[in-house]
């Protein structure tokens, strides 16, 4: 009868603490469904947002469409592929702007590709014109023009780069064929350092009047100049060498005067290194501000 009775009370406790239980977690169950609320709604918001995107990426396809047809047709094509759509609503002049975003992002991209280079098609798609453009100094100056067959294989077929730069060795030496990169890089190259030589020389006739140019090529890979020293009123002859083609810099510069020890003096050893390592315009000014020449 005891153990009997011992039972019943283990099983009445199990009873209580099973109610107990029970009554715990009932209080946790409008919150559980409040939360389940709170993620159908989220959810929701995220479909409707999906939703608003794909429209919104729609439009833009469309306008995108209508831009790059207007580059290359006219601009009645425009109006085709905008009907139904409200020009006046402010939606739609968001639209376009971020139409005219994405697609200037895609020009610079390909601008980004080709290296920079201005390209335009020819003769219905069969060549291409080059644009490149050289500049000294943030100063744009001349452009030269080169006009590329690209079928049945590629090949210069009009260009109007000068003849002293090495144009057909260049092109000899490139994978133009795979791409045409390896011949405009080494090319633009070229011309920038002739167009920064032949500017520096410029530079030196007019911001130098009592520096005398002696001597100049076209190709403005010699430069020969006249100095006056002041307190002697020696004359120095300086000759700048321009082997590297490819640079706006000398490899070597030479002195020459009646006083053989000048050239050779520290001070003058000095402006060597300065004319091998600043443009020339720039290092005559400080050699005159250290009172080196008139």
């Amino acid at each position: 009868m005891e153990g009997a009775s011992t039972k019943g009370v283990l099983s009445h406790l199990s009873l209580l603490e099973v109610q107990a239980r029970s009554r715990k977690t009932q209080p946790q169950q409008p919150s559980r469904v409040k939360e389940l609320k709170a993620k159908v709604e989220a959810l929701l918001t995220q479909r409707d947002q999906l939703r608003a995107e794909i429209e919104t990426h729609k439009s833009l396809k469309k306008l995108r469409a209508s831009m790059d047809k207007q580059c290359t047709h006219e601009e009645e094509e425009e109006e085709e592929e905008e009907e139904g759509m409200d020009e006046d609503s402010e939606n739609s002049k968001l639209l376009r702007l971020m139409a005219r975003h994405t697609q200037l992002k895609d020009l610079l991209h390909a601008h980004h590709v080709i290296g920079g280079y201005n390209v335009t098609k020819t003769r219905q798609g069969k060549g291409m014109c080059v644009s490149l453009a050289t500049a000294y100094e943030g100063v744009y100056l001349e452009t030269y023009n080169l006009e590329i067959d690209v079928k049945p294989t590629v090949r210069i077929s009009r260009h109007d780069v000068p003849p002293f730069i090495p144009l057909n060795n260049l092109a000899e030496q490139s994978s133009m064929q795979t791409d045409i990169r390896t011949l405009l890089d080494p090319l633009s190259q070229h011309l920038n350092a002739f167009a920064g030589r032949k500017q520096q020389l410029k530079l030196v006739k007019e911001l130098h009047k009592s520096v005398e140019v002696m001597e100049s090529n076209v190709l403005c890979s010699l430069l020969v100049l006249m100095f006056t020293v002041p307190k002697e009123k020696t004359l120095v002859l300086c000759s700048l060498d321009y082997t590297d083609r490819t640079r706006c810099l000398p490899t070597r510069v030479h002195f020459k005067c009646d006083d053989k020890e000048l050239p050779d003096s520290p001070q003058w050893k000095k402006h060597r290194s300065l004319l091998m390592e600043t443009p020339v315009h720039k290092a005559l000014i400080t050699m005159r501000k250290m009172g080196n020449i008139v």
